[in-house]
């Protein structure tokens, strides 16, 4: 039956023991579905009916105790019957209005009836604890607080036996008349704390609405009946409102152009971005979208050369020019206000990135712009497809083939016998140097590329090999998207990777990815792939098809600050609702914890603030650039000027020299969210600086930087303390 029913129902018997009786299970359930189970039917209900029932006032006055009911009247404390009958006719002999302290006791009494069915003799209060509960409740009356309401009627609840019992005593008589107004007088007071607390909070709505949860009222308090059951809702329902089920729906100047996309498809070096770029130089307004600032900078370069007026967006700088036509941007930074005859969307496979996916399917939704170019991989082919046909735009493929044929090597190679034109990847920062230091012991100078390493420097490590004077080059995988090198071979010394949760084998488009870049087309007829080991999983990678992607990673707008709400709340409950196939919402992991992280720190701040400030780019998990952007907020919010971090001390080390270009970025970025001035110049000039020494450092000074294990001779990490390395200190202290 179980697998009859998927797990989505429940039989009676299961209704039954969360408190169900017939009589309930006819008035508030549909009709229920009947399953055969040893050749008898049985009823069955979906779940999400039963949960639905179940928070409404009617299941919470009929339900009975499960515990209750199964210890049988046997067990029950005399007097429960009786008590149940008395207090019911003086609920319903008072003068009620529908103000709010008395929807409120209302819903205290439907709490109390639902629990005063069966109480088992053992918990019920003996006559002198009864009484002074009695008293306790009539105190109440005058002198309430939301805790004292809750532990009281609980007390209260347990010594109504003795009140069934005892019912012409001169007490219980005065409990019976006073019952009514006691309970809507400690509602009145109790709501008055509550607002004093939370004055934003509209507790006259939340009394109002259906489904109210009187027995977590009893058993919670106010409170927890607020920030659990009526801001949720709430939060949801106003979400609904702002925010469209349907991502394609929040861009209408979008879905009222009939957009043509063309949409590029093929793997690395197939020429599709150069494509689409041709025709945007042709363009007379344009934009391009690209995943790096670097290859923003070098379409804002291309196109200046080529006599068209391009402004420059990134999130760490900007290059805005008067009366330009074009704009070359990191995807992030488009304009959904602005209108283009042409724009260019680069590396669309980035759509399915639970990080940064949400800028390019904003991009694809919300660009204004009649003819669209999109650049992507093949596996992103029918996603995109399906969303532009889901904005009701037309599209057109065009599949882009190399021209030159990638061949993988038939056998492994000896990194120290690198050729001129071979890029040797690893994918860690160490590795990267510890491997371009061997190679230069060797009389071999190879250009360095990484992911830390600031783009004015990448540039001058790339320029060095374009012109010859560098002829190989060691890279993690940064050189898979966007650099167009002139490189022969591709040559994997590792063939796993850590992606910031696991070490795990690399991926077929990975593989494919970096191995693409080589053989360039024009300058070699062919390219080669190998592997300083495991080679047949380079092979593998090569040959295998990677999966078509299954989503899109749809994000939040501002819409959301319009949530009156605490925007944590706004945001986890915006991340908890449906979204339409075939996207999937952003993880926004990374703003709770920054906003978090902000109230910790006492930062008084509005929700537009904290979003803003959440939405600057830069690595939160480095204690250096998150208390630089610490100092930067309390500086703005006292009224003092942000400056330009100073240089670091004479002879800075590598990763000194990184970190510092990290907050060179850190304090643009902020400058320009929170409205800072900033001498673009003297920040020009210091970024230049910096690049110039790292440069410097990579070129000549690059064993100095590196610490090496005094044993076995291997490259320790950067900020590995200690003379041995891990493997080494570990033999050690077994020998000794």
């Amino acid at each position: 039956m179980s697998k009859r029913g998927g797990g989505a129902y429940w039989p009676a018997s299961v209704l039954k023991g969360r408190g169900w009786t017939n009589e309930l299970m006819k008035q508030l359930l549909p009709k229920p579905r009947f399953v055969m189970s040893n050749g008898h039917p049985v009823r069955m209900w979906s779940k999400e009916d039963v949960s639905r029932a179940e928070s409404s006032l009617p299941f919470s006055n009929g339900r009975i105790d499960p515990k209750a009911a199964r210890g049988g009247q046997k067990g029950s404390a005399p007097g429960v019957k009786h008590a149940r009958s008395l207090l019911s006719q003086a609920w319903e002999e008072a003068e009620r209005d529908g103000s709010a302290p008395w929807r409120m006791a209302g819903y205290c009494h439907a709490a109390l009836m639902a629990r005063l069915t069966v109480i088992p003799r053992s918990r019920a209060f003996g006559p002198s604890q009864a009484k002074g509960q009695m008293k306790e409740f009539l105190a109440l009356e005058q002198s309430c607080t939301g805790k004292q309401l809750t532990a009281v009627l609980k007390n209260f609840l347990l010594s109504l036996p003795w009140l069934g019992e005892q019912s012409d005593s001169a007490l219980a008589r005065r409990v019976l008349e006073r019952y009514p107004q006691v309970l809507a007088g400690a509602s009145r007071q109790a709501l008055e704390e509550f607002a004093a607390a939370q004055p934003e909070a509209d507790l006259d709505r939340m009394l109002s609405l259906e489904g109210f949860p009187a027995a977590q009222l009893l058993q919670e308090g106010l409170a927890a009946v607020w920030s659990v059951w009526y801001v949720p809702q709430a939060i949801r329902t106003s979400l609904s409102l702002l925010i469209a089920l349907n991502p394609k729906d929040e861009y209408p100047e979008a879905r009222r152009l009939h957009r043509r996309f063309v949409l590029h498809l093929g793997g690395t070096n197939t020429g599709k971005t150069y494509a689409g770029f041709q025709r945007l130089m042709r363009a007379g307004t344009g934009i391009y979208l690209a995943p790096l600032r670097l290859l923003a900078l070098e379409a804002q370069e291309t196109l200046l050369d080529a006599g068209v007026a391009c402004s420059l967006s990134t999130g760490e700088e900007e290059d805005l020019r008067e009366e330009d036509t074009h704009m070359a941007a990191t995807a992030e930074k488009l304009d959904l206000k602005r209108r283009y005859d042409v724009a260019v969307i680069d590396e669309c496979q980035m759509i399915a990135d639970r990080q940064r996916g949400y800028a390019w399917t904003r991009a694809v939704l919300g660009v204004l712009a009649p003819e669209v170019h999109l650049c992507a991989a093949p596996e992103a082919k029918d996603l995109l497809i399906r969303l532009i046909e889901s904005c009701g735009d037309s599209v057109e493929v065009e599949v882009h083939q190399r021209t030159t044929p990638l061949i993988c090597m038939s056998h492994t190679v000896d990194y120290q016998r690198v050729q001129p034109g071979d890029a040797l990847i690893t994918f860690s920062k160490v590795g990267v140097l510890s491997v371009a230091e061997d190679l230069r012991q060797n009389g071999k100078e190879p250009a360095i590329i990484y992911g830390a390493l600031p783009y004015s420097t990448r540039r001058r490590q790339m320029e060095g090999f374009l012109s010859g004077q560098m002829k190989y080059i060691v890279s993690t995988d940064a050189i898979g998207m966007g650099l167009n090198l002139p490189i022969r071979r591709v040559i994997f010394m590792e063939t796993e990777k850590f992606d910031g949760v696991e070490r795990r084998e690399l991926k077929a488009e990975e593989i494919k990815q970096i191995a693409g870049r080589a053989g360039r087309f024009g300058m070699y007829n062919r390219g080669f792939v190998g592997a300083t080991q495991n080679l047949p999983a380079i092979k593998a990678g090569l040959e295998a098809a990677a999966p078509p992607l299954e989503y899109a990673v749809a994000g939040f707008s501002d819409l959301v600050l319009q949530v009156d709400f605490d925007l944590l709340e706004v945001l986890t409950q915006w991340s908890q609702m449906p979204t339409v196939e075939p996207y999937r919402k952003l993880d926004v992991s990374r703003y709770i914890a920054i906003i978090s992280k902000l109230r910790e720190k006492g930062f008084l701040l509005t929700r537009e603030q904290e979003l803003r400030a959440a939405n600057i780019p830069f690595d939160e998990t480095d204690e250096g650039l998150r208390e630089l952007f610490f100092q930067f907020l309390r500086r703005w919010q006292q009224g003092e000027r942000v400056d330009q971090p100073g240089l670091p001390e004479e002879e800075p080390t590598l990763p000194e020299l990184e970190l510092f270009y990290k907050k060179l970025d850190l304090y643009f970025s902020f400058a320009k969210a929170f409205g800072c001035p900033v001498d673009e110049d003297r920040l020009y000039d210091t970024r230049e600086r910096v690049a110039d020494e790292i440069n410097e450092i990579l070129l000549h000074k690059l064993r100095s930087n590196i610490r090496f294990c005094a044993r076995c001779n291997q490259a320790l990490p950067l900020h590995h303390r200690g003379r041995l390395c891990s493997a080494c200190y570990r033999r050690e202290r077994r020998t000794t």
